[in-house]
This record gives structure tokens, sequence and C-alpha cells, in this order.
């Protein structure tokens, strides 16, 4: 994952000790700029003319992200060069006419059989890579290809296998195996100590008022499970796009995420058990242990994948039909939670068109209003616990401009916004969003 989402830039005065900078959501490779799509033209045009090397030299402009550098190129006329993921390398170099590639994953004291089994059946499930082991004891994940036949396609995909697999299947590793040890090699940036407080407190504290909410909620989940589902849903959702943990705790809010649409036997109560017993282990972590996994990285490639306007409107269509219902009978808490998983979960699958992810941001700074004042770069929305529609005006007007030429049928129509309650507000941005025409200029 990366912070290359947005930076914020500090509008108040510098003498206040709990504002910081930081990003959201997770990092995708999606949003391009135009300097990187005319790469990719040259790469394809260049490797069907066979002048291979001049084609992977046009890649590597194109895996390059914005500030801070993705990419490390060691030496251009030899092609030897960094991608960097997460808490991962990943060395690419071209020699006799074979392009090596590299990524050093854990090292080990033992040949444990289990550990070697793992390592095979892991093997099984990758396309492009496969799993080595050095003379040193160094597990490593490793793909070579003839220049020949390095694709621009075939490279891509490739090292996006390597790098999400390698940044995400170390922590898994380790975890599971005792006597591995980590290899950081990748960027990383400490969090501020503020940021870590902040963000603790918040990971803590929206546990326990979701937890509350199924306990002890008007709508019980043994009769109401699916209203329960959508707090606990919208809870990971939001720690996942507003905490941003790393590291082994991300994977534990993705592996409740996976649990929840597992098509298996089991039923919706047994689902919804399993969540409450996974995030009630969450809360149980102690400030430290959360604080560990609160940090910046960069990455090349992003695991969530281009999603067209079409798909965040089908499902807005189906959980708006589901949302009335606790709405025509004044269940505010849950009508809340299924417009904040809403907005959750797609930021969570899903690259938006860029209109689109920002209108959510938006809404996320309505909702949790509190938890944005202690963030850098912030301006409030909400004033005496009501949506301020003055300075929502304002941020309207700037996302219209930002985004109108790059889509030019954008209009944001102010009137369809309602400020009588943070609920109101948020359910009605929510339904301005459908209303969007999203399809990008050529």
């Amino acid at each position: 994952m990366s912070f290359l989402n947005h930076w914020f830039k500090k509008k108040s005065t510098p003498d206040e000790a709990d504002v910081y900078e930081t990003a959201f959501g997770r990092y995708t490779d999606a949003y391009k700029s135009p300097a990187q799509y005319e790469a990719w033209d040259r790469a394809i045009e260049n490797f069907e003319k066979q002048e291979y090397k001049n084609a992977l030299l046009d890649f590597v402009e194109y895996i390059k992200g914005s500030e801070p550098a993705n990419v490390l190129m060691h030496d251009e006329k030899l092609v030897h060069f960094d991608i960097w993921q997460g808490s991962k390398t990943i060395e690419v170099r071209l020699k006799n006419g074979i392009v090596f590639v590299e990524c050093r994953i854990a090292s080990t004291t033992q040949m444990n059989i289990g550990f070697m089994r793992r390592l095979l059946d892991l093997n099984y499930e990758l396309k492009y890579v496969r799993y080595g082991l050095t003379d040193e004891n160094v597990i490593i994940l490793l793909f070579d290809t003839l220049l020949s036949d390095a694709s621009p396609y075939k490279l891509y995909f490739a090292l996006k296998e390597m790098a999400i697999h390698a940044d995400k299947q170390d922590d898994l590793l380790i975890h599971e195996f005792a006597f591995l040890s980590p290899i950081l090699s990748g960027k990383i940036v400490p969090a501020t100590q503020n940021e870590i407080i902040h963000k603790t407190t918040y990971f803590m504290r929206w546990i326990d008022q979701a937890l509350q909410l199924v306990d002890h909620g008007r709508l019980k989940i043994e009769q109401y499970p699916a209203a329960n589902g959508y707090i606990m849903l919208a809870l990971i959702y939001k720690l996942d796009y507003l905490i941003r943990p790393e590291g082994a705790l991300v994977d534990r809010v993705e592996q409740i995420h996976k649990n929840y649409f597992a098509q298996d036997q089991k039923n919706l109560q047994h689902k919804l058990k399993h969540m409450r017993q996974e995030l009630a282990k969450l809360r149980q972590l102690n400030k430290d242990e959360i604080a560990r996994e609160i940090y910046h990285t960069v990455s090349t490639f992003g695991i969530t994948t281009p999603a067209s306007p079409s798909a965040l409107n089908e499902l807005m269509d189906r959980e708006f039909h589901a949302l009335q219902w606790y709405l025509d009978h004044d269940y505010t808490d849950y009508a809340q939670a299924i417009v904040e998983y809403i907005a959750g979960i797609s930021l969570f699958n899903y690259a938006l068109p860029l209109p689109a992810k920002d209108l959510l941001h938006l809404l996320f700074r309505a909702t949790e209003w509190a938890f944005c004042t202690g963030i850098r770069g912030f301006t409030s929305i909400v004033h005496k616990g009501l949506p301020d529609r003055g300075a929502i005006r304002v941020e309207l007007v700037r996302l219209e401009k930002l985004h109108q030429k790059n889509y030019p049928a954008l209009v944001l129509d102010h009137k369809l916004l309602k400020y009588d309650s943070i609920l109101a507000f948020s359910y009605s941005l929510l339904r301005m969003i459908r209303t969007l025409q999203l399809q990008k200029s050529k």
C-alpha cells in the first residue's frame, strides 16, 4: 500500500499539536497521467518493432508514479532498476537477453516440512512467479523471461503478481511460522506520534461503538441479522479507509471481509457471529500492537480494480432499496450504517472514477467530522453537529472545477442535497452521485 493518494496542506496555525498529514484508502495505480499512457503506447510500438530494450525502458516510464518516487533506476544502459511495493523491494535486471526479477521475502533458520509444503502450495496458486530459496536460506520470489518475450502486458501482470503477493504474504508467512525473520526492504515512512495516537484512539472507539450497537441496539442480531451485518461491515471498511492500517492488521480486516462474502455453506448468523468474534479480537489489541501497524509506504501496483460508473450505480440501487425500510421505521443508526457501507465497500473494492471517489471522501468528512478535525488540511464541513451548507458548497464547486476537464459532463446538482442531519446529507450525497455522468473524455 502507499501514501500517494492525497497529501493535505495545513491551513491553520503551525503550533497546533493535534494535527498531522495523512492519506486515505488503498493505493491504486489506475489513475495514470497522460505521460504514462504515452509511455505505454511507445512500449507497445517498440515491442512490435522488435526494439525490445527500448520497450522495456518505456515500460519503466509507464509504471512510474508521482512523488514520492516508486522506481529507482540503477543503470539505464544495462536496464537495472528497483520497484517499491509496501515493505518490499523488487529488483529487475536485464542480463544476456533475459529479464530477471527477484524479491526477497524472509530468511529462515530451518527447513520445516510444513513450511516447505506451504511454499509449494503457494507456487501452485501463482501464474507468473515462483518461490525459491537462496544458498543463504533466504526465501525469494522469482520471475524470468526472454527479453523478446517480455511484452508490456506480460511484464505488467507478472510484476503486479509478484509485488502484491510479496507485500502480503511476508506478513502471513511470518505470522504462521515463527522461525522466519522478516526482510523489510521497501520504503517505509513512520507515522508521526500525533497520527498514531489519533488513529489508535479512533480505531478502538469505532469498534466499541459498533459492538455496542450490535449487542444492545434496537434491532437484535437474532431477528435482524442483515441490519447488524451492515453495522460491522461499515466498521471494517471505515477502519480500512480512514485508519488505513498496514501489515498484519490490514490482513485481518481483509480476512473478515472475505469470510463474510465467501461462497460457502455457512449461514448468515454463523458468519455474523464469527465477524463479531474477530472484531472483539481486534479490540483486544493493545495500543502498541495497533501503533506498530500505522505507518506509510510507497507502492507501484494497487489491488483495487478499476470500476465503471455502472458498477457503483448497481451497488447503490440495490442498497437504496434496503435502506428505505430503515428510514421508514426510524432506525437511523442502521440507515447511517448502510450509507457508510455503500461508500466504504466501494472504496474498498474499486478504483472509482475520480469525481465519485472524491465525493465519497467528502461523505466521510461529514459522517466522521470529529476524526477529520485532527487531520491537517481539513476545513470543517460540519457546524454544531449539522452539515455546513456553505462549506459543503465550496467543496462541491472546487471538485466540479477540478474534474470537469476530464469529465466534461460532470454537473453537481446542489439542490439534491439535504442538510437536516448528517444522515440526510450523506444519503442525499449518495443519491446525487447516482445522477452523475462519469464518462471520461477521450
